[in-house]
């Protein structure tokens, strides 16, 4: 499935808010009333799910109460952002933290079958070192899908997480399925929040300031909104693939920015951001459904394997470092399905029908 509708849901709110919007600030109050007029869509995780992720916020927030009591100064203490949360349910209203998409996930595969014996996990996410942290997505799953001494997890994407290993490194992928096994690949572009609210920067562990996420698909907006990239360039050509699929999609939003006076292009960056990342889904989703639908396809494909999942969306990343809650990112679940030699099965209503697709 694609995300059309998620694109143009984005693209509305970049139009009809183009001359009023301005990015929440620490110092603003205008994050923390949407946040109080968004608070009562949130009631998306289970009471099973609070379990799990409870002794997380506990912990976070004994370790703030510790830290102001030991006298530690302000800004170092571990403190909420309402501006990330906010900036989180207006752009990515369906989006929820790793942990509950990994319990959902995996209580979900293991009543299909799927046991650490027989499954091989399989990523298309963007390189950047936010995407692999000790308590990011792929990490979830690889602790509760696959093998936990052994079990590793084949890395099929590159930049804003286009599975750029192709043919050849598909067909080795698939050609380490256990016998009669399992496949699950996890794949999006991603985006950063940060604590500010700032949709397309995050702060990194160690940096002062914070910095493009996803710095690709950031890239890439800036270079067509310059008019496009220049010749082609051979220790470049991930960005470059980037740059040419994205010219297309956001003609349209180009258009919308340039007829409201826009300063460089920037009069909502959120939502011109925002937009991007969901038009970067498409290009990902396209690429992947292509690279399986033409692994499938091959004689005697099914005699090895016995299914093949895939989840796809978007991942949100927050600040980490000093005085950031860190922890986990969110998930904005868009694609989860089942295929197998019956058919397809299309498992996202039955497992995120409670969250919003748009």
């Amino acid at each position: 499935m694609k995300t059309s509708t998620l694109s143009a849901a984005l693209t509305a709110v970049l139009a009809s808010t183009a001359s009023a919007f301005v990015v929440p600030t620490a110092n603003s109050n205008v994050a923390t009333k949407l946040a109080a007029s968004v608070e009562n869509n949130n009631s998306v995780v289970s009471a099973r799910e609070a379990r799990v992720v409870a002794p997380i916020t506990a912990a976070l927030t004994a370790a703030t109460i510790g830290a102001v009591g030991l006298g530690a100064e302000p800004a170092n203490a571990i403190v909420a952002s309402p501006d990330f949360d906010t900036s989180v349910r207006t752009f990515f209203p369906g989006s929820v933290p790793n942990s509950v998409i990994t319990l959902r996930v995996a209580q979900k595969l293991k009543k299909r079958g799927y046991m650490p014996y027989n499954t091989i996990l399989g990523s298309s996410l963007c390189s950047d070192e936010i995407d692999s942290t000790a308590l990011s997505l792929v990490q979830n799953l690889q602790k509760n899908l696959v093998q936990a001494k052994d079990g590793g997890v084949f890395n099929l994407g590159g930049l804003g997480g286009v599975p750029f290993v192709g043919k050849s490194g598909f067909g080795a992928f698939l050609s380490h399925v256990p016998v009669d096994g399992k496949v699950v690949i996890l794949y999006g572009p991603h985006v950063g929040i940060s604590n500010e609210g700032v949709v397309g920067k995050v702060e990194r562990v160690g940096q002062a300031n914070p910095s493009g996420t996803c710095g690709a698909a950031v890239g890439a907006y800036k270079a067509i909104k310059a008019g496009g990239r220049g010749p082609n360039d051979k220790f470049d050509y991930q960005e470059e693939f980037i740059i040419d699929e994205l010219t297309p999609k956001l003609q349209t939003l180009l258009e919308q920015q340039k007829n409201s006076g826009a300063v460089n292009g920037f009069v909502n960056a959120n939502a011109a951001l925002a937009a991007v990342t969901c038009n970067m889904f498409d290009i990902v989703n396209d690429v992947m459904e292509a690279q399986v639908d033409a692994s499938m396809s091959k004689d005697g494909f099914w005699n090895k394997i016995s299914e093949v999942t895939l989840l796809g969306g978007i991942v949100v990343n927050r600040g980490h470092g000093a005085g950031l809650v860190g922890g986990d990112d969110y998930f904005q679940p868009l694609q989860f399905k089942a295929m197998n030699k019956n058919g397809e099965v299309d498992m996202w209503d039955q497992v995120f029908g409670d969250l919003k697709r748009v």
